[in-house]
């Protein structure tokens, strides 16, 4: 994978390093469903680490790159119909942004029923940020205390209710770097000023690396989740 000066970078290593973790410790070949997989970055991932990757997504230009590539995808109708072997991940990276809560609350009960027992669920998801709104095809943000108040249990009022669900076992935020995104000359890239705003982002971007991602702003988080006891 191209490397660049973005959060998702540290998503895909945090992502790779926690995932061989539990492969690991599991002694076989991991289940791992990744539902809305999209162009295929984290089943190549998957495969990588010799882990049975299963992908489903709504495009069905997606589904079909997949499974020239040899991996088990489904559309989501299509997988729903079918029968499967418990998973012991379910990964969603960057979907639930692109759903509404009422059919989030359908679907992540619906998914966690896939799991086998000692399984996970993993959530990656942006942060509302200057970013956000960038994908026109974003819904709304969710945080790790929307995932807590509608699947986990806080013991608090809320409109949904509670599911008590999941539980909320490990957690990490990525950091985007800075940007000078409120400046005309970062859009309007024209001589002396649109040079020197270029400038200043490349030093943004190597005060990221240098840093290791710790500076800059909150752009997503990853939760890691289990089935909650009884």
């Amino acid at each position: 994978m191209k490397k660049s000066a973005h959060y998702q970078t540290l998503e895909y290593d945090r992502i790779t390093s926690l995932m061989r973790s539990f492969q690991s410790t599991s002694g076989t070949a991991l289940r791992v469903l990744d539902f809305g997989c999209g162009l295929g970055k984290f089943l190549d991932c998957f495969a990588a680490l010799e882990m049975k990757a299963t992908g489903v997504d709504s495009n069905v230009e997606y589904v079909a790159r997949a499974r020239s590539k040899g991996y088990a995808a489904f559309e989501p109708e299509e997988f729903f119909a079918l029968r499967h072997e418990p998973f012991d991940v379910v990964f969603l990276s960057h979907l639930i942004e692109h759903v509404d809560p009422t059919a989030l609350v359908a679907l992540v009960p619906r998914l966690c029923s896939m799991l086998a027992r000692g399984g996970r669920l993993i959530i990656v998801s942006p942060t509302l940020g200057e970013r956000f709104y960038h994908d026109f095809s974003h819904v709304r943000p969710y945080l790790p205390q929307s995932i807590r108040h509608a699947f986990g249990a806080t013991g608090m009022p809320i409109s949904f209710g509670e599911a008590r669900l999941i539980e909320l076992v490990d957690i990490y935020f990525f950091k985007d770097p800075y940007r000078t995104r409120q400046w005309r000359s970062f859009y309007v890239s024209r001589g002396i000023k649109g040079a020197l705003t270029r400038a200043i982002n490349r030093g943004l971007d190597l005060l990221w690396w240098c840093s290791g991602g710790s500076v800059g702003v909150v752009a997503s988080w990853l939760g890691v989740y289990e089935l909650r006891a009884g």
